[in-house]
């Protein structure tokens, strides 16, 4: 198991929505961002994309994608001239699935979509994702990822039974592939664990660590699982990753098992040993530690949090990265 498996094995998707937006020249969009994931593929057409934190224009293809994290505000248009409409009025053209504005000139198609995640779940996401991550059509793709694009694209433009629920599924292959397709490509950052997935020797010791979390591993274990001396190993893991391997290995533990804290009813004592902790006082230093608060009381404060509101998404996590 790697990172990027563990994560997707137990993410919790909510309010997926998307939406089919033919857009004729002259047209522009503009939005003060939303507080979700975002995914935009180019059908057909072009267009150029510009955020608060990249105001440089970024051209857009078809056959292109981006996504987009947190509440990232952005404008979408096909010339810099052209009149930009709020994505609040655009919405209010929509028909089914489906929305057609602009001026009536050449036809640019989009689909776009969106969809939350648990606050938990985007953490590690974050702190290797970029907030604008686009993927150009001339770079190349895997059978795969170019497979679930056309899927997409077919499914969007002649809906079927039960549709809704075929999109909000490719969506999330969408995710996948895309992340996957960004580490392979070399846009990843160089720190962080997304690099060390794309190194030889370094994944073997963190698949090793995701696989089987609750060992009592040590470095040199993990050295030998990357066929790598402890020394080297060390120092490579550390300066790839940003952190001791052992440090990494703990990270990964207490967002397992913050999972578990909020996701059953199980003791504290049986989590702690489900993660690799012998001893439940080592375990809640730990998570003291990663967390900032103890396990029994992120446990409270959870229950309290969804008696009075839903539980935080990423745009929360996103202010705190």
């Amino acid at each position: 198991m790697d990172p990027l498996t563990d994560i997707f094995s137990s993410m919790r998707i909510r309010k997926a929505k998307f939406t089919t937006l033919d857009a004729t020249a002259p047209w522009g969009v503009a939005s003060d961002g939303d507080p979700a994931i975002k995914f935009v593929l180019v059908v057909r057409g072009s267009g150029v994309l510009t955020t608060r934190e990249n105001p440089h224009a970024v051209s857009l293809r078809a056959g292109d994608v981006f996504i987009m994290f947190g509440n990232e505000p952005y404008r979408v248009y096909d010339h810099a001239d052209s009149r930009t409409a709020d994505c609040l009025d655009v919405e209010t053209l929509r028909v089914g699935n489906r929305i057609q504005f602009g001026g009536g000139g050449a036809t640019t198609t989009f689909i776009s979509g969106f969809f939350e995640i648990d606050r938990l779940d985007a953490r590690p996401l974050l702190n290797v994702l970029p907030k604008l991550l686009h993927l150009k059509s001339e770079q190349s793709r895997s059978r795969q990822f170019q497979s679930v694009l056309e899927l997409l694209a077919a499914e969007a433009d002649s809906p079927g039974l039960g549709s809704d629920a075929v999109v909000r599924r490719l969506f999330e292959l969408l995710f996948v592939h895309a992340i996957r397709a960004f580490a392979q490509l070399g846009l990843a950052p160089k720190t962080g664990w997304l690099a060390a997935v794309s190194d030889r020797n370094l994944v073997l010791a963190v698949d090793a660590m995701h696989s089987e979390l609750q060992m009592p591993w040590t470095v040199d274990q993990l050295a030998k699982k990357a066929g790598m001396s402890r020394s080297a190993f060390a120092a490579r893991f550390k300066d790839v990753v940003g952190q001791a391997p052992l440090e990494y290995l703990t990270e990964w533990r207490i967002y397992q098992a913050a999972r578990l804290v909020e996701g059953n009813a199980n003791k504290l004592s049986v989590i702690s040993r489900s993660v690799g902790y012998r001893s439940e006082a080592a375990f809640t230093k730990a998570f003291r530690k990663v967390m900032g608060t103890a396990p029994s009381q992120y446990r409270k404060n959870l229950a309290e949090a969804k008696e009075g509101r839903a539980t935080p998404i990423i745009a929360e996590m996103q202010e705190a990265a």
